[in-house]
C-alpha cells in the first residue's frame, strides 16, 4: 500500500511541475522556449520520476505474486515494458534541459515527436498489466471493486489507442489532451487503487490473540477446580470407608470369642 500511495504522489507531483510539451502541430521554436523556461523544472521532475518508478517496481513485484499462468508473465511483461517507457522519456525530457540554450528547432522538434509517441504506445503495456488484474479479481485474487478499476482502466486505454494515429492539434493527437489529462491521471489511480488492493483483508491480532489465551484460562481453570473436588471426595469417602470398617472387624472378634 505504501509503494502505491508514495507512487501516485511522486508521479501526480512530476506531471504537475512541468506543463506539457508544445503540441505536435507546434514549430520546434516553441519547444525551445518552452524548455528554457522549465529547464530547472524539467530536471526536478526526472528525479520524481525516477523515485516513483522504483515504488511502481514494487507494486508491480507484489502484485505479481497472486497472479499465476500466462497472465502472470503477461503482467511482467507488461509492468517492465511500462518502467522502460516512463526512464526513456525522462532520459529525454531531463536531456532537453540540460543545455536549453544550444537547442536548435529542428532537434527540439524531431525529440518532442519521439517524447509524444510514448504516451499512445503505453496503451498498450497499460492493457498488459490491466487486464490480467481483471482476470485475477475475477477469480477473488483481488478485492472486486479492483476488478472493476481494472476494467474501467483497460477499456479506456482501449479507446486511447487511437491517439496512435490521431491528427495534429486535436483532442486525440499523440501526447495531446486525451494522452495528458485523461489516460495519466486514470494510470496513477489504477495503480494506487492496485497498491491497496495489495493489503490483504484486515485482521484484529489484538483481539483474537487474547480469546485463545482467555478460553484457555477458562478451561484449565474449571478443569482444575473439578479435579481437586473429585480428589477430595475420593480422599473423604476413602476415609469414611476405613471409619466404618474398623469398629464392623472388631464386632466380628468379639462375636467369635462369645461363641
Amino acid at each position: 500500500m505504501a509503494a502505491g500511495i508514495t507512487f501516485a504522489v511522486l508521479y501526480a507531483i512530476a506531471l504537475l511541475a512541468v506543463p506539457p510539451l508544445p503540441g505536435i502541430d507546434k514549430p520546434g521554436y516553441a519547444i525551445v522556449a518552452h524548455v528554457d523556461d522549465h529547464a530547472s523544472a524539467m530536471r526536478a521532475q526526472a528525479l520524481l520520476v525516477a523515485f516513483a518508478a522504483l515504488s511502481l517496481v514494487v507494486v508491480i513485484g507484489y502484485a505479481r505474486q497472486r497472479l499465476t499462468g500466462p497472465p502472470a508473465r503477461v503482467f511482467v511483461v507488461g509492468g517492465a515494458a511500462i518502467v522502460v517507457q516512463l526512464v526513456v522519456w525522462t532520459w529525454f525530457t531531463a536531456g532537453l534541459a540540460l543545455h536549453p540554450d544550444q537547442l536548435g528547432s529542428a532537434t527540439a522538434r524531431t525529440i518532442g515527436d519521439v517524447m509524444a509517441m510514448m504516451w499512445p504506445l503505453r496503451t498498450i503495456t497499460d492493457l498488459m498489466v490491466a487486464v490480467p488484474i481483471l482476470m485475477a479479481a475475477n477469480e477473488d485474487r483481488f478485492p472486486r471493486w479492483m476488478g472493476t478499476a481494472a476494467a474501467v482502466f483497460a477499456v479506456e486505454q482501449l479507446i486511447e489507442t487511437i491517439t496512435i494515429i490521431g491528427p495534429p492539434g486535436s483532442f486525440i493527437s499523440p501526447g495531446g489532451s486525451m494522452n495528458y489529462w485523461l489516460g495519466a491521471p486514470l494510470f496513477v489511480l489504477f495503480f494506487l487503487a492496485l497498491g491497496v488492493a495489495l493489503v490483504p483483508p484486515g485482521t484484529d491480532t489484538g483481539a483474537e490473540d487474547p480469546s485463545p489465551g482467555t478460553d484457555t484460562d477458562d478451561t484449565d481453570s474449571p478443569d482444575t477446580g473439578t479435579s481437586a473436588a473429585e480428589d477430595a471426595d475420593d480422599e473423604n469417602a476413602t476415609a469414611e470407608t476405613d471409619a466404618i470398617d474398623i469398629p464392623r472387624d472388631d464386632t466380628e472378634e468379639a462375636a467369635s470369642e462369645n461363641d
